[in-house]
């Protein structure tokens, strides 16, 4: 009888069930790095220089006199003037022309990604229990019906 009680006891109190579980862990990384620097450098220098020395001379001899004669470089005139000019010309043209071109193209792309990607299923199977605990009950009361009528006399 002790023995009885007990199964029926641990059948109660222990429950059969199964569990499966599939865990998947899915990681991606994308590391994408992209430096590109372009330095142009373009220097032009035209550098213009123009110098004019020009000396002028003119002489100008005017008669004011006919008849009185005098000697100039050699020659000889008589009653004039002389008119010496003299033109000097120091022309300096000077043009500096500096072109300077720089240019600079940086592009800077640095992309991270990191993909986690957890997937857990849990297929669990749990025993039918509203079956179980049905024919429990009948059968826990067919053998309290038994035991009644077997005892039913030792009883009252």
């Amino acid at each position: 009888m002790k023995n009885l009680i007990l199964i029926l006891a641990s059948t109660v109190l222990i429950a059969c069930g199964a569990r499966k579980v599939n865990k998947v862990d899915k990681v991606e990384d994308k590391t994408i790095v992209e430096v590109v620097t372009q330095k142009d450098s373009i220097q032009t220098t035209n550098k213009t220089e123009i110098k004019y020395d020009v000396e002028n001379y003119e002489i100008s001899v005017v008669p004011i006199d006919s008849t009185k004669e005098f000697v100039v470089e050699g020659k000889k005139y008589f009653n004039a003037r002389i008119l010496i000019k003299k033109k000097k010309d120091n022309t300096l043209y000077s043009n500096d022309n500096k072109v300077s071109k720089t240019s600079l193209k940086q592009a800077k792309t640095i992309t991270k990604e990191r993909k986690i990607e957890k997937t857990k299923v849990v297929d669990k199977k749990e025993a039918k229990t509203f079956w179980f605990w049905l024919s429990f009950w009948i059968i826990l009361l067919l053998l309290i019906i038994w035991l009644y009528q077997k005892f039913k006399s030792k009883l009252f």
